[in-house]
Order: structure tokens, then sequence, then C-alpha cells
């Protein structure tokens, strides 16, 4: 009865290490796709560029207005896409340790602990991501930020949603660090393991 629920069980995970695999490597397809439309959109003309990402623009007469609606519009573009790169990661991940629950038929082993806590890292990685850092990217570029968060430069302004006024989104710190927890209990349990094969 045991054994049958195991084989159940290993089966269940090789479906969805199978559905893990086939959306990681769906999310980079998309990726691709995103960064070739990104590298088209930067030979694409200011005029273009600000209908496109709904830019609000002020003319001041300035020279070089243009160049500050291509950086405005090329660093929201690059930054959004950069925050799906951490997603990816955390589905290589998932697709590993579903591949050796299936291989080896136990989820307790020293690579699926290190699976785990490199998903904790990913997600605390992505509390910079999603959070305000975008603001203190654009003040390095030139931009000023107002209180209405509106960023301006040369006449271009453009709304930053992006965050809570934070420099790092604290749930993704606190979902990450619970995550490394649990990589401890997976080696520990890794650790057992090894224990009782060596017993057997």
């Amino acid at each position: 009865m045991i054994e049958n629920q195991k084989n159940i069980l290993r089966a269940r995970c090789a479906d969805l290490g199978l559905f893990l695999r086939l959306l990681f490597w769906l999310t980079a397809a998309l990726l691709a796709v995103r960064a070739a439309y990104g590298i088209w959109l930067a030979f694409q003309p200011a005029d273009w560029l600000i209908g496109h990402f709904s830019l609000g623009v002020n003319w001041t007469g300035q020279a070089d207005w243009q160049g500050a609606v291509q950086l405005a519009g090329m660093l929201s573009f690059w930054w959004h896409t950069l925050t799906w790169l951490p997603v990816l990661g955390i589905l290589w991940y998932c697709r590993a340790i579903f591949r050796g629950i299936d291989q080896q038929g136990t989820p307790f082993l020293p690579e699926n602990a290190r699976a785990v806590r490199g998903i904790g890292v990913l997600v605390m990685l992505m509390s910079v991501l999603r959070g305000d850092a975008l603001r203190g990217l654009y003040r390095s570029c030139g931009f000023a930020v107002t209180q209405q968060e509106e960023l301006v430069r040369d006449g271009v302004q453009l709304v930053s949603g992006n965050g809570d006024g934070s420099f790092v989104n604290m749930t993704y710190i606190l979902l990450g660090a619970v995550i490394i927890c649990l990589s401890y209990v997976f080696a520990y349990g890794a650790a057992l393991q090894q224990e009782s094969d060596e017993t057997l």
C-alpha cells in the first residue's frame, strides 16, 4: 500500500516537473522575444516612443529632449524585462527539484536543498526589482523625482508606479527568508536520508 502511494506521488511529481519544464521554456522564449522587441524599440523615434510608453512630454526647447525620451522609455522597458529573470531562475530550480524527486524517489536530496536555497535568494533579489530602486536609477541618469512621483528631465515626464516608496519590497524579503529556512529543513532531511540508506 505504501509502495503504491509512493509510485502515485512519483508519477504526480513527474507530471508537475514536465509542466514546469514547459513553463520554463515558454517564459524563456517570451523573454527572448521581449529582448528582441526592446532592441527594435531602441531605434524608434522619440515621437513614436511618447505614445508607446504613454509619456507626458512638455517640450521646453532643449535640443536633447528626444534623447531624454528614449532614455526614459528604455530604462522603463529593460527594468521591467529584468524583473522576469528571477522568475525564470525560480522555474529552473523548481524543474530541477521535481526531476530529482522523479529520478531518486525522494525530495530529500542535497541538490534539492541547494535548489530551495537558490529559490529563496532569487525571491529576495525580487525585493529590489519590485521595490522603488527604479527611481534611484532614474535619479542617477539625471531625472528629478517630484512628489507627484513623476520623473522629469529636459521636459520629459514619466510616471513611476513601481513599488511602495521603499527601496526594497519587504514582502519578498520575508518570503525569501522563509524559503531559505526551508532549505535547511531539506538539508537536514537529506542528511537523515543518507544515514538511513547507509544503515540499510
